[in-house]
Formats: structure tokens, sequence, C-alpha cells
């Protein structure tokens, strides 16, 4: 299988030294997908900071390739992490404790791996292959 990159839509807000900030822009599968709250929060952009080349201007809008490891690596993190600590924390808890407490300590889990997933997010932003193909 090919390494295949998928292109977004991107809009330069920023330009200083190099590095663009590029705010992605929402593509028409976002309107119609039921997760689009979670990838998009209704209040915060995603914005990326991209070293480039290109001559870029505040206002452009940029095509970008964003890997596809990288890609399914962040869904892995953000929907498959919370489901496994929910039901590794319910597993383990159950083996000691009651239903009730098992339960409490399993949705605990899940919310410790929301700080881990805010962990990963810090350390490992600058991993995520994301290239300016082209200005357009």
């Amino acid at each position: 299988m090919p390494d295949e990159e998928i292109q977004d839509k991107g809009l330069v807000t920023a330009m200083a030294d190099g590095i663009a900030s590029v705010e992605v822009l929402r593509g028409g599968g976002c309107s119609s997908c039921s997760l689009h709250g979670i990838c998009f929060s209704k209040n915060t952009p995603a914005v990326f900071q991209i070293q480039t080349e290109l001559p870029l201007q505040v206002g452009d809008e940029v095509e970008l390739s964003i890997s596809a490891e990288g890609r399914v690596l962040a869904s892995l993190l953000v929907f498959g992490m919370p489901v496994l600590f929910l039901m590794l924390g319910f597993w383990i808890a159950n083996r000691f404790l009651a239903e009730l407490p098992s339960i409490i300590l399993a949705f605990s889990a899940m919310v410790l791996s929301f700080f881990i997933i805010k962990l990963f997010d810090r350390r490992w932003e600058q991993k995520f292959k994301i290239e300016i193909m082209r200005k357009l």
C-alpha cells in the first residue's frame, strides 16, 4: 500500500521567520460527520505552526498534506485509548471490588486517559507530518 497523504485546505493566520500559523478549514465532509465537534471544537479552530519556504502572507489559502500515519495515530489515541482505559479499569477493579465502585473506577480511568492524551499531544505535536504543499 503506497504512502497515501490526504490534502486539506488551510488559511494562513500569521507568518514569522519562515513559520506559518495555518488554521485548518473544515472540509465538506465535516458538516455531515456526526463527530465534527470532536475534531473541531466550536470555538477553537485547529491551528498548526508549519515551517515553510513559500512566500506566504496572512490571508493566503494553502493546500496542506497530512500524513495518513499521523491521522491514524491521532484517531487511535483520541478514540481508542479512552475506551481501552474504561474497559481495563472496569476489568481490573471488578476483580477486587463490587460492581458500583468498579464502574466509578472505570470512568476515573477513562478520565485519566484524557490527561494522557493531552500529554501525548504536547509531546508529539511536531511528529505528525503536516506540510504546506502549495498556495491556492
